[in-house]
């Protein structure tokens, strides 16, 4: 697995400074990465175990303080600008990207903070709609520059807290915690486990010589404010109710056993029943792959892998034809290659994670150029991810 300290330069955000004659002009300039999950998926709002890594492409930021009582944004890879009036007002303006950056400074002015006049340049490489969590990484980054601009002193974690009351109470979208946690404390020595319910996390010990972990992009997009997530998360709070009912010491869906599960399934509909089962039992899968890969145990690490992307499909449902396609047809083709492969984010579109051996992703991107073009009229792209730091100053 390749891992990478540092983020390497975005051009077009350094070609835009250089051209506007500024760049010495801007003396806050922090990187904010996307992210990887490996294992723990749709885990995160259930108060489960989830094992994330930051990753080297991401979202640079550029700020100075201007004049006036306004943010002046500037959105390099849209080309879109927009001048956001201080203080923020609990309205939203209607373009996601600029209520991201509001979010995070309504946040910032609750708790007490005066936001001053900012210019804030940004841009990144963080293909949106991938599952590697854009938008993490631009309301992670947001709160770091506003925290060390306004002298907060608040702590990494609570940053990360503070980012996801921001994404659902100002956005209205019921994400979990581990994309902004992990963009914010990720370690570039390799991935992280994290226990979604106490934020405590440790670093994971990932041995996995001569192998990659390989995205492919389907190229179809999601938007989770649109999409069936919201759902998933009602059904999944809807679970954990009945199971109260019997055992009402059980704090979280993840932390319930699969005889308390049994126990109430006749209260339970079919549906439920399926997502309950699949939230349990990928909690258990976190365990299982810290062992695996703390000891080099490739092809049980691959076969974790491909079960959760099992339940993700069958029980929890939130895989899509094209996705499919492509986890089945990375496995079956390429046995000896692809250890394991699943989707990785929201869902319904986006990318599989694949644990692949390094000399063989040439051939596989070869035939899945074709294969998948023949199947679904699209090429794939494909992101060899390095690990990197979470966020931080550059």
């Amino acid at each position: 697995m390749k891992v990478n300290s540092s983020h390497a330069m975005l051009p077009h955000i350094d070609a835009y400074l250089v051209a506007h004659a500024i760049p010495q002009e801007f003396p806050y300039a922090y990187f904010s990465p996307g992210r990887i999950n490996i294992i723990g998926e749709h885990t995160d709002y259930t108060g489960g175990l989830v094992m994330p890594a930051s990753i080297d492409k991401g979202i640079q930021f550029y700020a100075r303080q201007r004049e006036g009582a306004a943010l002046k944004l500037h959105a390099v890879d849209l080309n879109e600008s927009f001048e956001l009036a201080l203080p923020v007002r609990p309205e939203k303006t209607g373009l996601l990207w600029v209520d991201y950056l509001a979010g995070i400074v309504y946040e910032f002015q609750l708790q007490g903070f005066e936001v001053p006049a900012l210019e804030i340049v940004f841009g990144g490489n963080v293909p949106r709609g991938s599952g590697m969590s854009s938008s993490a990484a631009l309301e992670g980054g947001m709160a770091f520059l506003l925290n060390e601009i306004v002298g907060a002193g608040i702590s990494r974690p609570q940053l990360a807290v503070l980012c996801r009351r921001s994404s659902n109470s100002y956005i209205g979208v019921p994400t979990g915690i581990m994309d902004q946690f992990a963009s914010l404390n990720g370690s570039p020595d390799g991935p992280i486990k994290l226990n979604c319910d106490t934020l405590q996390f440790s670093p994971v010990l990932a041995n996995t010589p001569d192998c990659t972990w390989l995205l492919i992009n389907s190229m179809v997009t999601h938007e989770l404010g649109s999409s069936e997530y919201p759902v998933r998360v009602r059904e999944c709070a809807a679970a954990l109710a009945a199971i109260k009912q019997q055992y009402p010491e059980v704090p979280c869906l993840s932390q319930a056993t699969k005889d308390q599960l049994e126990a109430v399934k006749n209260k339970l509909d079919e549906t439920i029943y399926r997502r309950a089962y699949y939230v349990i039992a990928e909690n258990e899968r976190v365990h299982a792959m810290e062992t695996a890969l703390s000891r080099g145990d490739i092809a049980r690490a691959g076969a974790l892998l491909n079960a959760t992307h099992r339940g993700l499909s069958d029980d929890f449902e939130v895989s899509c034809e094209e996705v499919d396609f492509l986890q089945q047809e990375t496995i079956n083709h390429f046995p000896d290659t692809v250890m394991g492969a699943r989707i990785m984010g929201g869902g319904f579109g986006g990318c599989t994670i694949n644990l692949v051996k390094t000399v063989g992703i040439p051939a596989l991107k070869t035939h899945l150029l074709s294969a998948y073009f023949d199947a679904h009229g699209q090429r794939p792209e494909f992101y060899e991810v390095n690990i990197g730091a979470g966020t931080h100053a550059i």
